[in-house]
């Protein structure tokens, strides 16, 4: 099968423009194995002829690829014959689920409502190492040809083979119905695409001739036609679980003391219908198996996004996505139980999410709800509402939003909504909104974007980390591209003036932040790339933030600006070698130094190894180093050093081991002011010098046979030291042991 040529596979049908696809169906049981032996192979239908996606559309793959199709009553299947004409260089691991970026891999993306806005993805590399979730359009800008967010979240039960061979790879696939949603009715049109990445080349190919001169991806797909009488039926999926933590820290004498383990135990309930999902979960389990990674958090403003984690609020978050994360689920700190309902319902979506969260005073009750309709061919309007109350204080948000997608290459898109807020400081009220107007050409495109969040504006159900200010930005790209061979593949340059106002002052003042920057990125053939930018940009100091300042007995009299701020950084990126890949940037930036008010500059490295050793082996080293000094005199303000490693490995595709160790080295000097030098007080206290040396480190052996169905035992421990990585000085602040069962039974 894998040396066949496309003459004599039946049915070939290529991926020119966006064919409708008829695929037979076949009442037969095969053996999921990687072979592609079984006679239902030989009546599929062939997806042919693939086109390059990246770094440049348009043009026919290098390599060949050919997806036999057929279904069953109860699944379908894909069998995917990937030519290589180096077999040698294919790349593939044992790896984790949703963790083979490194790879070769395909994509097959099924959008089973054809309403070109939300696709399934089942992915695979050489070795059938599986990585599934949802992409979502929307959201992309013009920096993003074809938009599109994926959400790797979501773990689908399907099946998957692979195997290496003479002249590439094969592969073999069974999605259940079972594991998918779509309309009701005797009779489907779904649209798919398939994606293939190569990565010894960089290449991205695609089974239709995706442009990236598109505001929508989906859209672009073909279609499967005539899918009648699938076999699905009410799925009942019930997910015991138990977990044991037994924690222990320093208590204030020194001594380290240990609690007794802390048993627990819960359950999840889904019922999924063919268009509509209803899950329920009591006593849940919402512990972390991977530690986030570390942020430089010294001179930062605002808080900084950490993505969720959880498994219960990934499933299905993307139905929740709003502009302006009106809901970040990570707000629901420990929860006691909760439920939703997920489902699209002809050209309406629905999404909504209720969680009781435990705290010390009185439990905090979360209700979050999304409605969404499709207009047309992609666009679509949408309301969101979030509350969340507390015994006597409430938080509540309703704003309502719409994508109006025109031209093929142009989308407009707006916002509106308000807060309200009770608690012990009272009532109050607040706007949210902005408008924004793209174009995703494929040599030239722009975003234009104003927004606004009123003084008093909150959401205790969302992530706004800055209130108070009307920004605007305008985004101007322009993108070239080789011929075919050429060096130099594609070359992009942007351009993102920005500027910020008060909320009050719009119209009447002028801006407190200002951004003027221009971006270069390179793609190089082989997969190389490299890029830099360079700005200049200035800030003024908010009053607010000094009060309580205070140098030789009177206020602070900081600086009202700190004005003609310059900045460049270069990057590169190496290609995805068989046994590793690097990146690696450098930042030059005059910065506003914010605790004192001065000026500085900073200088930030960071850089990211990926090694594979073995097959089963992955081993990823990142490290961040930031460097502040001041302009004044040339002193040091600050210095973080963040280095991470973690080595993962895998002996097969169920059972896994990774330890990750995480070393956090920060100092910054006491506050002194801006003119002389002069130490400052705040509200009377002066500000001494802070030093922090961590080492924070996990240990997890995970067992996960099937999605739903795992046991994980970990080990977490914190420790701390008063010299800069010396090892044999740390000190165990704090640790944990964690143990997880559960078992998916699904009907």
């Amino acid at each position: 099968v894998a040396a066949a040529t496309p003459a004599a596979l039946p049915d070939t049908v290529p991926g020119r423009g966006s064919p409708a696809v008829a695929i037979p169906r076949i009442d037969a049981k095969i053996a999921v194995d990687g072979r592609l032996d079984e006679p239902a192979w030989q009546q599929a239908t062939v997806l042919s002829g693939f086109s390059q996606y990246q770094p440049v559309d348009g043009r026919p793959a290098e390599e060949r690829t050919d997806v036999k199709v057929w279904y069953s009553p109860t699944a379908i299947y894909f069998g995917i014959v990937a030519h290589d004409r180096n077999p040698g260089a294919v790349r593939a691991t044992v790896s984790d689920r949703d963790n083979i970026s490194n790879d070769d891999r395909i994509s097959i993306y099924l959008d089973t409502f054809d309403d070109h806005r939300r696709a399934f993805l089942f992915g695979v590399n050489p070795l059938g190492v599986q990585d599934d979730g949802v992409r979502t359009e929307g959201g992309g800008g013009a920096g993003k040809l074809g938009g599109g967010n994926i959400d790797r979240s979501p773990d689908y039960v399907w099946s998957s083979r692979g195997r290496l061979t003479d002249s590439g790879y094969v592969v073999e696939v069974e999605i259940p119905f079972k594991s998918l949603r779509y309309p009701g009715g005797n009779t489907q049109r779904w649209g798919i695409n398939i994606e293939r990445v190569t990565q010894r080349t960089g290449y991205v190919d695609t089974w239709t001739d995706v442009r990236r001169a598109s505001a929508s991806y989906l859209a672009q797909a073909g279609s499967l036609v005539g899918l009648h009488d699938l076999k699905r039926g009410i799925v009942t999926e019930i997910q015991p679980f138990v977990t044991a933590t037994a924690n222990g820290a320093r208590a204030g004498d020194g001594s380290f003391d240990r609690k007794a383990i802390d048993p627990s135990a819960g359950a999840n309930l889904r019922l999924g219908f063919t268009n509509l999902s209803l899950d329920a979960t009591y006593n849940p389990d919402f512990s972390q198996v991977e530690s986030d990674a570390g942020l430089v958090t010294i001179n930062e403003r605002f808080s900084l996004f950490v993505p969720e984690q959880r498994p219960f609020f990934l499933e299905g978050i993307e139905l929740f996505s709003t502009p302006n994360q009106l809901v970040y689920t990570r707000q629901i700190v420990d929860p006691i139980a909760g439920a939703k309902v997920t489902g699209k319902f002809g050209r309406y979506s629905l999404a909504y999410l209720s969680a009781v969260d435990a705290s010390p005073a009185t439990n905090a009750v979360f209700n979050i709800g999304r409605f969404r309709r499709d207009l047309g061919r992609n666009s679509n309007v949408g309301i969101t509402y979030t509350d969340r109350v507390e015994g006597g204080a409430s938080n509540r948000v309703l704003a309502a939003d719409s994508r109006i997608v025109f031209g093929g290459l142009y989308f407009a898109e707006a916002q509106y909504g308000q807060s309200w807020t009770s608690d012990d400081l009272g009532s109050r009220h607040a706007p949210i909104w902005e408008m924004q107007l793209d174009r995703t050409g494929r040599m030239y495109g722009f975003n234009y974007e104003l927004s606004g969040i009123g003084d008093d504006f909150e959401t205790r159900s969302g992530f706004v980390p800055r209130t108070g200010i009307i920004s605007a930005h305008a985004f101007e790209r322009v993108t070239f591209y080789g011929a075919r061979g050429a060096l130099l593949e594609s070359f992009q340059i942007i351009a993102n003036p920005q500027r910020i106002w008060r909320y009050h002052d719009f119209g009447h003042r002028g801006p407190i932040e200002g951004d003027d920057g221009v971006n270069f990125d390179a793609q190089l053939r082989g997969g190389w790339s490299v890029g830099g930018s360079v700005g200049r940009n200035f800030v003024h100091f908010d009053s607010t933030m000094y009060t309580g300042y205070t140098v030789d007995g009177s206020a602070y009299a900081f600086p009202e600006k700190a004005d003609n701020l310059f900045g460049a950084s270069v990057k590169a990126s190496t290609p995805t070698f068989q046994s590793f890949d690097l990146d690696a940037e450098l930042k030059y930036n005059e910065v506003p130094i914010f605790p004192e008010a001065a000026q500085g500059t900073e200088l930030r490295f960071t850089t990211d190894l990926n090694l594979r050793p073995t097959a089963s082996i992955r081993v990823t080293a990142t490290n961040t180093l930031s460097r502040i000094v001041r302009k004044r005199d040339k002193s040091e303000f600050a210095r973080t050093m963040i280095p991470r490693l973690k080595v993962e490995y895998q002996p097969n595709r169920a059972l896994f081991f990774r330890f990750v160790g995480q070393y956090t080295t920060q100092r910054q000097a006491a506050l002194v002011d801006a003119d002389g030098g002069r130490p400052i007080l705040i509200d009377g206290a002066p500000q001494p010098a802070s030093n922090l040396n961590e080492f924070e480190m996990s240990w997890l052996i995970a067992y996960e046979p099937t999605p739903g169905t795992v046991a994980y035992f970990g080990y977490g421990s914190d420790m701390q030291s008063d010299a800069t990585f010396n090892f044999s000085r740390l000190r165990r602040v704090n640790d944990g042991f964690f143990l997880k069962l559960s078992y998916l039974i699904r009907r």
